[in-house]
């Protein structure tokens, strides 16, 4: 559960510690499950129109949250969508 109140995440019953760029890049992915966010689309509402950010800084944060969240297990809530980008899955499944 995400509490975007007290900036809080709670997985498994467990306090997740997260910096504020992996807060507001599952809040976006939470914000609609099973729909699939592009890249551009998540680096601007994430990271804003900075020339500074690389577009591969989505995957960086992606791998954090999917380690902070799920472990080094097989199976993720966040899901690749090959070539376009990412969505948030109830269930974890293949990454």
């Amino acid at each position: 559960t995400l509490d975007p109140v007290r900036h809080v995440v709670r997985h498994g019953g467990e306090t997740v510690d997260l910096t504020a760029k992996e807060f507001a890049l599952l809040a976006t992915l939470l914000q609609r499950p099973g729909q699939v966010f592009t890249r551009p689309v998540l680096l601007d509402t994430v990271w804003g129109a900075s020339p500074e950010v690389y577009a591969n800084v989505v995957d960086l944060y992606v791998s954090y949250l999917r380690k902070k969240l799920d472990g080094d297990g097989d199976a993720s809530h966040i899901r690749t969508v090959r070539g376009v980008g990412y969505t948030f899955e109830p269930q974890p499944g293949p990454r």
